[in-house]
């Protein structure tokens, strides 16, 4: 399969096609459902949320595109879940896709900027630092490597440092007794 070919097809997860045979499994679906449900009453619409949160859409978002309150997006993400599940992992190699491309892109650009000083020195320095620690992230991310580290520390316990800082005080007490100087006091005219 070459590469145009597998672009082509990764195209069509979000074909016209595609979306009107997720509307009707959307459809078929619903048949075991109430039929007051919201798949049974807007199946264009409920098509549409669930399109939407496939492609990993945030719910406000959602909610704002298609008038659909938060509770009844939620309600279908939980009773679509595997159905969502399916439809992400299709829009997954989509995105792996145009990552790839975009990425090739990149290298490109960087090449450009490297045999152009003048254009160089017109990108911030934060905007370079920002591509490398996410390319970083994610070159980490794909090679396995762990991306955040937990450090476990183990120390005194609160009760233990109590008990410390008692001894202390009872040793410093102990000095104070021990060295109290004894004083004679003399009047003077």
């Amino acid at each position: 399969m070459t590469e145009q070919t597998e672009l082509r097809e990764s195209s069509d997860v979000d074909s016209p096609e595609a979306l009107r045979e997720f509307f009707h499994q959307v459809k078929d679906r619903a048949k075991d459902m109430s039929p007051v449900c919201f798949e049974n009453r807007y199946p264009h619409v409920a098509a549409k949320v669930l399109w939407m949160l496939a492609q990993g859409a945030p719910v406000s978002v959602i909610a704002k595109a298609t008038n659909v309150g938060r509770y009844s997006i939620r309600n279908m993400e939980w009773r679509h879940n595997d159905t969502l599940e399916t439809k992400r992992k299709e829009f997954s190699k989509k995105y792996a896709i145009a990552a790839a491309e975009y990425t090739d892109l990149l290298f490109e650009k960087a090449e450009q900027l490297a045999n152009d000083p003048e254009q160089l020195s017109k990108i911030s320095p934060d905007k370079l630092a920002l591509t490398v620690g996410i390319m970083t992230d994610k070159s980490s991310q794909l090679s396995g490597m762990a991306t955040s580290v937990v450090e476990h520390r183990k120390g005194a316990s609160i009760d233990d440092a109590a008990k410390m800082i008692a001894d202390a005080k009872a040793r410093i007490a102990s000095k104070v007794r021990d060295s109290a100087i004894e004083a004679e006091v003399v009047e003077t005219q």
